[in-house]
């Protein structure tokens, strides 16, 4: 087990929704106009920054508003021109698995589809379906490791007491805002050279205290 408290858990919690609420960020497929976009949204960012997807995403959209059309255009230079060429067997595999099908609406039936992995099914479950799902990424180890001051390296993601904790943060009744909190968070202060002075979590943060970076 992770040493945690519930007191500190909650604290947690309620300063990354209230930081969330006040630091929303507007990307395009926050708001998608289906969950086709919604879910290929998903697939392009990863391991990408989210601003660098934005003109990618949205001539996505425009070129292929259902998977039937992205299934039937062999044309692969549009991929390139959208900076999304090594994407593009999984965005074709994911078309044509969906070219005759809703995109599905369960874990397990998302996680059958080809290029969709826990990650991908958590985040498109939690943020576009609005059910209680926990994501879990090197961004979110990183924020947990230091706020409670554990040593975290590359498997901590997949071990079962950092799984045990992320799922006790994530509230079932709130998790798409806390999960974009997470996300907005992570990417904007607590980065991988993190922004202390301006973070609100620095007064209980074990991080911030080892680092020196008081309330004055």
């Amino acid at each position: 087990m992770i040493p945690t408290t519930e007191e500190a858990r909650a604290w947690l919690r309620e300063q990354l929704l209230t930081w969330g609420a006040a630091n929303f960020a507007a990307f395009p497929w926050r708001t998608p106009a289906s969950l086709w976009h919604a879910l290929a949204a998903e697939v392009m960012l990863q391991r990408t920054r989210a601003e660098q997807v934005v003109p990618a995403y949205n001539a996505f959209v425009q070129r292929y508003p259902t998977p039937a059309h992205l299934a039937a255009d062999p044309d692969s230079a549009v991929f390139a021109t959208l900076g999304l060429h090594w994407r593009e067997p999984l965005l074709r595999d994911l078309a044509r698995a969906l070219a005759d099908r809703p995109v599905p609406q369960t874990l397990p039936e998302l996680l059958a589809l080809p290029g969709v992995g826990d990650y991908i099914a958590a985040a498109f479950c939690s943020l576009h379906l609005g059910q209680p799902a926990t994501i879990i990424d090197a961004n979110v180890v990183r924020l947990y490791g230091r706020f409670f001051g554990f040593a975290t390296d590359g498997e901590t993601r997949r071990k079962r007491p950092f799984i045990a904790l992320a799922q006790q943060m994530t509230p079932p009744e709130n998790a798409r805002a806390y999960n974009y909190a997470l996300l907005d968070f992570t990417r904007e202060l607590c980065t991988v050279t993190p922004d202390c002075p301006r973070c609100p979590l620095r007064p209980r943060c074990a991080y911030a205290a080892a680092a020196g970076v008081g309330m004055g």
